[in-house]
């Protein structure tokens, strides 16, 4: 197996919406669609990504923060058709860069004068078995998770 190498996240779209003064207004954050994917490198063959898209909003509809980023990665092999398909794509690369997702909009929303917005952890072994199953009986485009989030509450 490939050794691999994580680049970084570089964060390429990021929309902050708010309706109000609130700093509470992200105590009960709703997820909706999170779309994770896999692109791999026309000119170079031993970079790859793994792209996220994630969409919060607040109950009250008053807060919005919708993120894009792509995590870069680098093989210390020519990336081939197995390694393509394999669960380092799909499970482990999407787990080594989504820590940084999460602190990019944990210091956002207090850098934006809010309490922080605090990801929960999440299980990349179940996304990746939903999306095969999903890929199997080529169901519905319902996202994969819509997960309830909560913010970490100042004392």
């Amino acid at each position: 197996m490939a050794k691999i190498k994580f680049l970084n996240l570089q964060v390429t779209d990021v929309k902050l919406k708010v309706d109000t003064f609130d700093q509470y207004s992200t105590d009960e954050i709703e997820s909706g669609p999170f779309n994770i994917d896999c692109q791999f490198s026309e000119t170079e063959s031993k970079l790859f990504g793994i792209s996220f898209e994630i969409n919060l909003k607040n109950k009250n509809q008053d807060f919005e923060l919708r993120v894009k980023a792509i995590a870069h990665f680098e093989c210390d092999e020519n990336i081939n058709q197995e390694f393509m398909q394999s669960d380092f794509v799909f499970i482990n690369a999407p787990a080594i860069a989504f820590p940084y997702l999460r602190a990019f909009i944990s210091n956002i929303t207090l850098n934006s004068g809010y309490n922080p917005v605090i990801l929960p952890a999440f299980n990349f072994v179940a996304m990746a078995n939903a999306i095969k199953d999903r890929s199997k009986s080529s169901s519905t485009n319902e996202p994969v998770t819509d997960k309830k989030l909560e913010s970490r509450q100042n004392s």
